[in-house]
């Protein structure tokens, strides 16, 4: 097992004999470079993965790639890992070397971070976040750093669960990373089906951060309402977060499910296409609905199918382990799935059926601790799914696209189910 330290127990400012790094020039790390500057540590250098940002710099301080790093000698090197894509990046950190690398999870635990937040230099950030927002991406991350203390104490802790309600959708982007753009008859999620494979989840695991409730999008479920207020009471879980383009405002009960305390609408605004979202603003803050918003303009291209590629392990290893999906569950259907591309790929039968890809929740045959492993296997030991031989990838180097590009009918499915089952 791969171990890193934290902050606080391994970390002392006599270190300092060497270089300071914090991998991950994003938000986390721009707040880690101010915690430490409370702590009086001043860093060296950010690296990051992403090509886009190597070679400029965050208040005087250049970003690196992983490949000068590597250079640094890994005796007196400090790495804070400041980046959420942890299964990516340690095994090769510790592939060269480097030992001194610490999460910083109890570094931020006690800071004001909107206090902290105000202060960050917003250059090569995409916009700026919400407090909401911004509390559930640190909570994210926290929620990875703890992955190997649940695993080392028998914990089955999962971070999101993507519970899509329906494949119904109030816009027909023709490159949305979730495929709706492919459903010519879209259907609702099953209620009787949906909620049972809840129970059964929620059963087997010992917490869970969040719900993630969506689509298409979910207010094209009349049920909704019936589906969040099930949600809400399961104690194991913290958050019900529910997902619109804001196409429209939802009446009735569908509105008032979200006033719950649990409960966060997220409202991803596509401009001219989220012709309802100042609406829906005015609507939450009257009726005292949290939530958060973000005016989104580019997409990553990873919004369709793509033609069987035949490649290598080590690729499809690389391509899952760096995919920003690669941490989530879907559930659809009566089967849960490591990612929402893999479930509607399957659900549409565009890409092929691989039992080891899915839990299926419906075979009341399966006994609660094997249901516990499976999860467990699913969420935590796979390499690559078979759908990553039909994706066009979605890491930090994905090619951006503007978001929310309309067609004007479903897209055609025109490919052949020629991949091997690994």
């Amino acid at each position: 097992m791969l171990q890193f330290a934290d902050f606080q127990n391994s970390y002392k400012p006599n270190q300092k004999d060497g270089k300071i790094v914090i991998f991950g020039a994003g938000t986390i790390g721009r707040l880690t470079q101010l915690a430490l500057k409370d702590h009086d540590i001043q860093i060296d250098y950010f690296c990051d993965s992403d090509k886009r940002k190597q070679k400029y710099k965050i208040e005087d301080k250049l970003i690196i790639s992983p490949e000068e790093l590597y250079k640094f000698d890994n005796r007196k090197t400090y790495i804070f890992l400041a980046n959420q894509y942890f299964t990516a990046i340690l095994p090769d950190l510790f592939g060269k070397g480097f030992n001194n690398i610490f999460k910083v999870t109890d570094l931020l635990e006690n800071k004001n971070l909107n206090q902290l937040y105000e202060k960050i230099d917003m250059k090569l950030l995409f916009g700026k976040l919400q407090s909401l927002k911004l509390q559930r991406n640190i909570g994210f991350y926290n929620e990875m750093g703890r992955k190997e203390d649940y695993t080392r104490d028998g914990k089955l802790n999962l971070k999101t669960i993507d519970v899509q309600v329906t494949e119904k959708c109030s816009l027909k982007c023709k490159d949305c990373s979730n495929l709706m753009q492919y459903y010519e008859k879209p259907i609702d999620s099953e209620l009787n089906l949906l909620l049972k494979s809840i129970d059964k989840i929620m059963s087997c695991i010992d917490s869970l951060e969040e719900f993630r409730v969506l689509g298409g999008d979910p207010f094209m479920n009349k049920e909704l309402y019936k589906i969040v207020n099930k949600l809400v009471n399961y104690e194991k879980c913290k958050k019900v977060v529910v997902y619109t383009n804001a196409k429209f405002v939802p009446k009735g009960e569908n509105l008032n499910c979200l006033k719950n305390k649990k409960v966060v609408l997220d409202i991803t605004d596509y401009g001219k296409h989220s012709w309802a979202a100042a609406q829906f603003i005015e609507v939450a803050k009257k009726e005292n609905i949290a939530y958060t918003t973000f005016r989104c303009s580019t997409w990553q291209d990873c919004g369709r199918i793509m033609p069987y590629s035949n490649k290598s392990e080590n690729e499809l290893e690389h391509l899952f382990s760096n995919c920003c999906n690669s941490d989530l569950v879907s559930l659809l259907h009566g089967k849960l799935y490591r990612c929402p591309f893999s479930a509607n790929g399957v659900n549409l039968k565009a890409i092929p059926q691989n039992k080891k890809d899915e839990v299926d929740l419906t075979d009341d045959n399966i006994g609660l601790d094997e249901l516990r492993e499976q999860i467990n296997k699913l969420c935590f030991g796979k390499k690559y799914l078979t759908a990553c031989s039909y994706c066009n990838g979605r890491d930090y180097n994905s090619v951006n696209i503007p978001s929310a590009v309309q067609s004007k009918k479903p897209l055609k499915l025109e490919l052949g189910l020629d991949a091997k089952i690994k």
